[in-house]
């Protein structure tokens, strides 16, 4: 198979469910909070081919966008290659961007961490990956993928890591652009030991950015660098989690629009601060809290030099537990509502000395002040790690995180890190009454089968032995409110022993798939939507229409021929101990048309199922994966 023939793969690749469980409600620790049931839909595998881990997610929220999702992740820190797709059918398949066989921009080394956002108002993308530890590239799609301007060194500063966008589009109505009218990319990351007022802690900073491309302080203009550093932004930092901006409509009373929040855990990673800014008094655009948000001459007199305007608020204080496993993440409803979450685990000696719990706290008065933490994981999951958040209308929230049953490792630990034997799945908690004294969560096992055996590392590159889930997962709101959860399939049968009890298996486990799974029933986060509806989990078969089947490849897609042009497949048991498996094309002379057009890449076509398999005869598996193909 030629390397551009292969682009075709992600996309004749048909996921099939030989048997599948439906999403179940868990209510044993949690009263429901709506009506309606929340589900999810056959999970879609966004490569074949390509493992990956801690997958980012973007959804084209925009007024033209129709829900188009992308999905980042890095290729394996060896590879220097990150990764992007896009999915066209609301994320019924996904295939990598026409900009570039890798699906990034190939003149920079990348390969890091990946960190992707769509614009909200123009629909752009913006893609932003760690270079080893130096710098970052950053680019900008304006095409959904096709064309990127980049920069390979898109920061003024040198030893970076963990980065995240945030966007303020001046009360939803600016895209990101230059002059005194237009939006604003905040960028933050780590400068690695540079915290020379804190005992050489990480230092986290902010810049700005006019294009998604050049970043830094006293941007001038698109398309140029930003001739600044950038202004530091807490004094206490530990690990960076993501960024949020308030972008309400002033007229809705919003009195928190354009300020920026950053949410990391202290330097000991025992507590959790969200960091905020609205710039000088006075300013009242995007532009204007951007530029003094990002001044690193505007600084406190202490030798940690945080710009003035930047303020810490504990949502956790820091006590004897620990707070890093892995990112705290927040999200913001419509209202300027702050929603926080982050895994915790009691400490004792530096280690965790009990179960982990999936907490949330809430802010109604823009950072200033916090409720008290509420559990969100129930009690009969004992590891609860990389948790998520995403809001709608104010009060409605989802959670979502990888939960395992097991309290403890074989030599009797507690922590995600040791626990050798724990058999993890995705679970998602929703709200809809999150700004209650008590609110209510109706959980669901996302998963059909479990998606983890074994440890999951928390301790970052160089921690314990198994990385094959990466830093974190996500949950997104599309344009319906429905949720939309990335994470990583790591099963199909991979239980490699742990011979050493405790320090992971062996061989260690490989990076699986990337999943995508989409809400279709249950509660919307948008009031005005209310219902979630969407297509059911697909058993047995499977049906694609007519004549959306591409080619991608060189900064352009191409029609499919009809013979690569897939309408559906099945799968059913013929006899005692075989299958039969059926795949359709467009072509109903098939036979006669098994050359390929050389233009399109070479001569030879594939056509391939792929299914899997969460339980067998009744009892649960390992989500175990299938081929077949001529």
């Amino acid at each position: 198979m030629s390397p551009r023939l292969r682009l075709i793969a992600p996309l004749v690749l048909l996921a099939l469910v030989a048997t599948a469980l439906s999403a179940p409600a868990v209510q044993a620790a949690h009263r429901s909070a709506s009506k309606h049931k929340v589900g999810f839909s056959t999970p879609t595998v966004v490569d074949n081919f390509r493992p990956g881990f801690e997958p980012d997610l973007g959804v084209d929220v925009s007024p033209k966008g129709k829900d188009t999702t992308y999905v980042s992740y890095p290729f394996g820190f060896s590879t220097t290659q990150s990764i992007i797709y896009r999915s066209d059918d609301h994320r019924k398949s996904f295939h990598l961007i026409e900009g570039n066989v890798d699906g990034k921009p190939g003149s920079c080394a990348g390969g890091g961490d990946s960190e992707i956002k769509i614009d909200p108002i123009s629909g752009d993308m913006y893609f932003v990956d760690l270079q080893g530890l130096t710098n970052f590239s950053a680019s900008t799609s304006t095409d959904k993928g096709a064309t990127f301007s980049t920069s390979c060194n898109s920061v003024n500063g040198v030893a970076v890591d963990r980065q995240w966008l945030g966007i303020d589009t001046n009360g939803g109505k600016s895209a990101v652009a230059a002059g005194a009218d237009g939006g604003r990319l905040y960028l933050d990351y780590d400068n690695v030991g540079q915290d020379t007022g804190n005992g050489g802690n990480n230092q986290l900073v902010m810049n700005e950015s006019l294009d998604g491309v050049h970043y830094g302080s006293g941007c001038q203009a698109a398309g140029a660098p930003c001739p600044g550093v950038p202004a530091v932004a807490s004094p206490d930092e530990g690990i960076p989690g993501n960024i949020v901006v308030d972008n309400q409509p002033a007229n809705q009373g919003d009195a928190f629009v354009h300020r920026v929040y950053a949410i990391h855990t202290n330097s000991s990673s025992s507590g959790v601060i969200v960091s905020y800014c609205s710039g000088a008094p006075g300013d009242d655009t995007a532009a204007k809290v951007a530029a003094s948000c990002t001044d690193p001459t505007q600084v406190t007199a202490d030798p940690s030099h945080v710009n003035i305007y930047w303020h810490d608020s504990f949502v956790r204080p820091a006590g004897s537990y620990g707070t890093g496993y892995l990112f705290a993440a927040m999200a913001v409803d419509s209202a300027g509502n702050l929603y926080a979450v982050w895994s915790e685990y009691p400490q004792s000696g530096g280690s965790p000395s009990g179960p982990g719990i999936v907490k949330l706290a809430v802010s109604t008065d823009g950072a200033k002040t916090w409720s008290d933490p509420i559990d969100v994981s129930p009690p009969t999951l004992g590891n609860n790690v990389m948790p998520w958040v995403a809001a709608g209308d104010p009060g409605r929230i989802d959670i979502a995180w990888y939960g395992a049953p097991q309290a403890k490792g074989p030599s009797g630990d507690f922590g995600p890190d040791t626990l050798d034997q724990g058999t993890w799945n995705v679970y998602m908690a929703q709200s809809l009454n999150a700004l209650a004294a008590q609110p209510k969560f109706k959980l669901t096992k996302v998963t059909d089968h479990q998606t983890k055996f074994g440890n999951i590392s928390t301790q970052g590159l160089g921690g314990s032995p198994d990385r094959s889930l990466g830093d974190f997962m996500q949950v997104q709101v599309g344009k319906k409110g429905q949720a939309i959860l990335s994470y990583v399939d790591d099963t199909s049968a991979d239980r490699n022993p742990d011979f050493c009890g405790g320090c992971g298996q062996t061989p260690a486990e490989a990076a699986g798939p990337i999943m995508i799974a989409t809400q279709n029933r249950g509660a919307s986060l948008f009031n005005s939507v209310r219902k979630v509806t969407g297509p059911k989990r697909a058993v047995n078969k499977v049906r694609d229409k007519k004549g959306d089947g591409a080619f991608y490849g060189g900064g352009t897609s191409m029609p499919a021929t009809p013979s690569m042009d897939l309408r559906g497949a099945s799968i059913k048991m013929a006899g005692a101990k075989h299958i039969k498996v059926t795949l359709k094309t467009a072509d109903k002379t098939l036979a006669n048309d098994l050359m390929v057009d050389p233009s399109l890449g070479g001569t030879v076509g594939e056509w391939l199922v792929r299914w899997a398999a969460p339980v067998y005869k009744g009892k649960p598996g390992d989500g175990n994966i299938f081929y077949t193909g001529m």
